[in-house]
């Protein structure tokens, strides 16, 4: 079962519904002012999915609310934002809006060699997605979306090669800023290094997977390590992260489908609907019913 939402495979398609005028050259890769948005660009769009991701820097968003899954705000300014294929996304914005819009693909990126997905937790469903800057940090990342901006605008013979490069080391910047935020250090120790494996676990197996053990067995370590491991890491238990999980997918489904409750209790994993009504409960002091009625 799949949440049925408007999705965009391509960026110059996305463009075409929203009313924005303006079209890529390069359909991995696109960046572009928030000032430039015309007249007839949409004020806002219900929400939707993209095969593509997006980083964008808003400077001034008065007036101007975004929606990543159930994360929402409305406070914009001096903000970045980011985005995956995975991530259900609603907007509206006001035409005094400044800053800058990234769209790529990630085989622009193919280059890099690493492991896109695993170097970048900024696009983690997991992750916090709004990252508020400070004066400093805003002024240092100003400029590299602006080099990536001219760069785009270039007959550069290496236009192609120099965004890619341009974009990686904009995408290494922001993965500094939210460390630096976020008080992490730049290299991994073992135990983050086990709670980081721990975390993509879950996200890639939480349906299958509820046990602590499970998890711990897959991982080659006791689940009292685990437990400890992750509790001094992250604040939260193993089975704290595991819940979350289940709870922000829950919400997605109850928030973005029209399912019923039981259908959605098996989509997570759930042999019983009594059993995921009971869990959700437990988690949120509310049933599935009463979460879905409080969002009309």
């Amino acid at each position: 079962m799949k949440i049925e939402l408007k999705r965009f495979k391509e960026i110059n398609a996305f463009f075409e519904t929203t009313g924005f005028e303006k079209r890529t050259d390069i359909p991995e890769f696109f960046v572009f002012r928030f000032e430039e948005l015309n007249l007839d660009t949409a004020l806002k769009m219900p929400p939707y999915q993209k095969d593509f991701y997006q980083v964008a820097l808003m400077l001034n968003g008065e007036n101007a609310s975004a929606a990543i899954d159930v994360q929402s705000t409305d406070q914009l300014g001096n903000t970045l934002y980011f985005l995956s294929p995975d991530h259900i996304f609603s907007w509206q914005r006001n035409i005094k809006m400044t800053g800058f819009n990234v769209f790529f693909k990630a085989e622009f990126l193919d280059f890099f060699g690493g492991n896109f997905k695993n170097e970048f937790g900024l696009f983690d469903l997991s992750n916090k997605n709004f990252l508020k800057l400070n004066e400093e940090d805003l002024k240092s990342i100003i400029t590299d979306f602006e080099k990536l901006y001219q760069e785009f605008y270039t007959s550069n013979t290496y236009r192609h090669q120099i965004l890619q490069s341009s974009l990686l080391s904009l995408l290494f910047k922001c993965k500094s800023i939210e460390e630096a935020i976020g008080n992490k250090s730049k290299k991994l120790s073992k135990k983050e290094d086990l709670v980081h494996r721990f975390r993509n676990l879950v996200i890639n197996s939480y349906i299958k997977h509820k046990k602590v053990s499970t998890y711990a067995n897959l991982l080659s370590v006791s689940s009292n390590t685990l437990n400890q491991t992750v509790k001094s890491v992250a604040g939260k238990t193993a089975k704290e992260i595991i819940s979350d999980q289940i709870i922000q997918e829950a919400k997605r489904y109850l928030k973005y489908s029209s399912d019923d409750i039981a259908e959605i209790s098996y989509a997570l994993g759930y042999d019983e609907p009594t059993h995921f009504i009971r869990f959700f409960k437990n988690q949120t002091q509310t049933t599935p019913k009463e979460y879905r009625n409080q969002l009309m």
